[in-house]
């Protein structure tokens, strides 16, 4: 690929000049034509950064996910990248590997690099670091994951209300001893508050013991799925709030040879066979009742969301906060109680 230098050579026009012309400033006619027919002759693409220049832009988007690995993000990502591209875009994916003090450096090198948005799955609950862009200018949206008091842009689902309506789905079936296994995330909380809301507007109540709360960093969500399981006078449906727990209790089921819903029931917010790598569970009968999210929508909407606020900008600054609607899917995993 050609370079600025390669045109200097062939052009025999400074590199200043070349930059000028590039910017869009007054040259000279005679280097004007230099410049062109060495371009022309050399192929020469302006690069994102370069063309920045000009407009104050580089038409790049920075998204920071906590794990590339999580196979909750790489539908979205596929699906944000592509709408953005249609629009002129290009994405710099970066991983802070759940390291809190990672996230804040990587969102300091996108600012740096003058990226023109960012789209953030934060694992901070401070947001100093995203209220600092916002005061520069720089857009920013959290996806998922949004942080306690922060004014910002986000995407989310509705994590509260869907569990509350799932929750109380499962007590009118029957289910009075009602167990879940959870992370800390912002999405948990929200979806744990709707679990507990349901028990508390169905008189049922709360046993802490069926609360088991997972530290996904150094924990293994089937530890405790089996806990639940193995316990005397134990919890007749267990929820579990994101798809690691979901995985969980797929592996505790397989080794242990668990009869669903006979042994227990279970009730997933997520559906693991809609997610990467994960088809095989749909094998596994009866599949999980399960809270789908709409991965693909979310990236789109998130994409949509951005655009929306490049052309707003972050004068007078008012949020733009998107929640999308899950899809509650019951299957044989739950165990009609009433009959």
């Amino acid at each position: 690929m050609s370079t600025i230098i390669d045109v200097e050579n062939e052009s025999g026009v400074s590199k200043s000049t070349i930059s000028r012309y590039l910017q869009g400033r007054n040259v000279t006619e005679v280097n004007r034509i230099k410049i062109e027919k060495a371009i022309k002759k050399l192929d020469y693409k302006l690069n994102p950064i370069a063309s920045g220049l000009k407009s104050s832009k580089t038409n790049t988007i920075g998204v920071v996910i906590p794990d590339i690995t999580d196979s909750f993000f790489p539908p979205i990502i596929k699906e944000f990248e592509r709408c953005m591209a249609e629009h002129g875009y290009h994405t710099i994916l970066s991983d802070y590997g759940n390291d809190r003090c990672r996230e804040v450096s990587q969102m300091n090198l996108l600012a740096n690099k003058k990226v023109d948005g960012i789209l953030l799955a934060s694992a901070s609950v401070n947001g100093d670091h995203v209220e600092l862009c916002l005061e520069q200018g720089l857009p920013v949206i959290l996806l998922d994951r949004l942080i306690p008091e922060l004014k910002c842009d986000s995407i989310t689902v509705d994590n509260y209300q869907a569990s509350y309506n799932a929750i109380c789905k499962c007590i009118e079936l029957g289910h009075r001893e009602i167990g879940a296994v959870y992370s800390g995330y912002y999405t948990d909380s929200e979806r744990m508050r709707g679990f507990k809301k349901a028990l508390q507007d169905k008189n049922i109540k709360k046993n802490p013991d069926y609360l088991q709360k997972v530290n996904l960093n150094t924990e293994s969500p089937e530890v405790f799925v089996k806990k639940l399981v193995e316990m005397k006078s134990g919890p007749t449906l267990i929820f579990c709030s994101n798809i690691y727990m979901g995985i969980g209790a797929i592996k505790v089921r397989l080794q242990d040879n668990l009869k669903i819903p006979d042994d227990i029931s279970v009730l997933v917010f997520d559906n693991v066979a809609t997610f990467p790598n994960q088809e095989y569970v749909s094998l596994i009968k009866p599949e999980f009742s399960s809270i789908s999210q709409p991965l693909k929508e979310i990236g789109r909407n998130a994409a949509q969301l951005m655009l929306e606020r490049l052309e707003l900008g972050t004068d007078n600054y008012k949020p733009i906060n998107i929640e999308l609607k899950t899809t509650l899917k019951m299957t044989s995993s739950v165990a009609d109680k009433k009959n």
